[in-house]
């Protein structure tokens, strides 16, 4: 096995380590909150908090990835998740785990994987070579696919089996065990210099210079905002497909686990569609992508209509949406993705990628409290709906938009 093919496969399995622990307590803490509290805002709060650190950190963090050594971000992100959640499993008084405290938890994680992120994802060009790029991130996605399948499984047939609160010792240990393996990857394979040097600067220059360098790229501004726009209407059915799952349905964590895991079906056959043909971003791709988003948010509606009653086939209605849905992400986000690691110099790649994802993903956290509260007053299928209708209405601006027929240029 050659050097860069070993980093690829040592990348994927310390990911996909981490990663299937994550997935496990995130469905866990997901379930137990919504089953203790019955509340769509709870469930928000929850998705709030671990959307936040993001928002805010991504700027900064992305400056730390560029300044200092990447695999040292990495690897030590992954070790301090792991003491971190072997703290909180030592610290769970007798009488149970209580709401405070996962969120604090989901606080700690959400703010350390800011950094294990935007580190990995500013990496990747130096771990495998630019031929190699679409496959990285292309595998990464369906190997989170593949967890993803599992973790809804086996987190609803464990979550019956195991005190709630053994979910942090699994997650423990999944990231040590991570961060042990991350220890092999050759971070400098490709690239070294450029890196260096942007270590000379001071830190809030720095800062400076990621802002400007995204601010002078049209496209990359285009994108960003079209994104931000655009995760406002796509942020709330996080929150509404498991409150209509569990509450308005009255689905088995086991079915839910089914349902849920049905969504990386379709992630995974799109992943490996995309790494083969080596599908690029293009303004025709995004458009088509937000039409598709717009038909599922309506597809979603329609098992919660007063007129229709699906009964015995809501889990197989949903799953086969999720699989439609999963495709669709997949569709978009792999080449957008690999069109800013491309595009983007390796000086700036942690800064830049560390704006836009805020840029992109700022909005999120209004989206989940707006949904959580309306939620408690409008029946779901209103709000998909209107989201539907919005998708759709901003699919005909990209079509439109001068910027983005920039982008066949910028990768060339």
């Amino acid at each position: 096995m050659n050097k860069e093919l070993k980093n690829l496969w040592l990348t994927l399995c310390g990911k996909g380590v981490s990663l299937l622990g994550s997935k496990l307590f995130g469905f866990a803490m997901s379930f137990y909150i919504l089953k203790l509290t019955g509340s769509a805002q709870s469930f928000a709060i929850s998705l709030l908090i671990t959307t936040l650190p993001m928002v805010v950190l991504s700027p900064i963090v992305g400056g730390v990835a560029d300044r200092f050594d990447r695999k040292i971000i990495v690897v030590g992100a992954d070790f301090i998740s792991g003491v971190a959640m072997l703290a909180f499993f030592f610290m769970i008084p007798q009488s149970g785990l209580s709401l405070p405290m996962i969120y604090f938890a989901e606080f700690i994680l959400a703010v350390l994987f800011v950094f294990l992120n935007s580190a990995f994802g500013a990496a990747y060009p130096n771990i495998v070579s630019r031929a190699n790029l679409t496959k990285i991130n292309a595998y990464s996605q369906g190997l989170d696919s593949i967890l993803s399948i599992m973790a809804p499984i086996l987190g609803g047939i464990i979550y019956g089996l195991i005190d709630v609160k053994l979910f942090f010792m699994i997650n423990a240990i999944s990231f040590i065990l991570s961060s042990f393996s991350e220890l092999f990857i050759d971070f400098h394979m490709f690239g070294v210099a450029t890196q260096k040097a942007s270590e000379k600067a001071p830190f809030i220059q720095n800062l400076k210079e990621g802002f400007r360098y995204v601010a002078k790229q049209k496209t990359f501004m285009t994108i960003a905002i079209y994104a931000l726009v655009i995760n406002f209407f796509l942020s709330g059915f996080s929150i509404i497909l498991p409150v209509d799952l569990i509450n308005y349905h009255g689905i088995s964590p086991q079915v839910n686990g089914i349902v849920q895991a049905a969504f990386p079906v379709g992630a995974i056959l799109m992943s490996i569609y995309v790494g083969k043909k080596n599908i690029q971003f293009s303004q025709m791709l995004f458009k088509n992508s937000m039409l598709l988003f717009s038909l599922m948010m309506f597809l979603f509606a329609v098992p919660v209509l007063p007129f229709i009653h699906l009964q015995a086939l809501v889990p197989f209605y949903y799953g086969i949406a999720m699989i439609a849905l999963s495709m669709v992400v997949i569709l978009v986000n792999v080449p957008l993705q690999v069109l800013f690691q491309v595009t983007i110099e390796d000086a700036y790649r942690g800064r830049a990628m560390g704006v836009l994802g805020a840029m992109s993903q700022g909005i999120m956290p209004i989206a989940y409290l707006l949904t959580g509260v309306l939620m408690d007053f409008l029946p779901s299928y209103s709000i998909l709906i209107f989201d539907a209708l919005a998708l759709s209405i901003i699919a005909i601006s990209v079509q439109r938009n001068a910027n983005l027929k920039e982008v066949a240029v910028t990768q060339g």
